[in-house]
């Protein structure tokens, strides 16, 4: 007489097993995930959320010094309503503001490219190219902040596109962003 091995393995009993082993694997890959983010030694790498290796920068309530804000312009390449802005800026306090701008590179704001002083050798020599809708988007706003954030009497950031233009005065946008504490986002 011959021993017959052993009979098959229920399906349940492997269903059971198969999602358990699924969970279990889960598991597993989402502590090794969050140590990989804990641990990681990238976070003082140029490319990380340090901007730029400026480090990191706490804003406090007690900031002595003139408040400015920070105006970040990314645009293709020239500031096609530059006129408008160089009134903004006319009459503007010079220690209240900063002007950023993030363009093609190569690309020089000068007599001969802009209406406005105000805009004169005020461009990011690092800039790259970037392609709208692109992740390169997300690097040349990086590139800005980071610039903008080496100067610590910058307390307010505007993000401009070369479209944009200001519909009030410099001092009454001045006075309405130092007074509020809450960040904005047109949609």
């Amino acid at each position: 007489m011959t021993r017959k091995g052993p009979g098959p393995i229920p399906g349940g009993y492997v269903l059971w097993f198969g999602w358990k082993f699924v969970i279990v694997l889960s598991m597993v890959l989402c502590v090794v995930a969050l140590f990989q983010l804990h641990f990681h030694d990238d976070i003082a790498s140029p490319n990380s959320l340090s901007f730029a290796g400026t480090g990191s920068r706490i804003f406090e309530d007690n900031f002595d010094g003139n408040p400015k804000i920070a105006f970040l312009f990314l645009v293709r390449q020239d500031l096609p309503l530059d006129f408008l802005w160089g009134n903004f800026f006319e009459n503007a306090d010079i220690g209240s503001f900063s002007i950023y701008i993030h363009s093609e590179p190569g690309f020089v704001f000068d007599e001969s490219t802009s209406r406005s002083h105000s805009f004169y050798d005020r461009q990011l020599t690092n800039s790259i190219e970037v392609a709208w809708g692109e992740s390169s988007m997300i690097e040349a706003e990086r590139l800005l902040l980071g610039a903008a954030l080496k100067d610590p009497e910058n307390q307010r950031f505007v993000l401009l596109s070369d479209s944009c233009v200001p519909l009030y005065n410099f001092s009454y946008i001045y006075k309405y962003l130092m007074a509020s504490q809450r960040s904005f986002v047109d949609r």
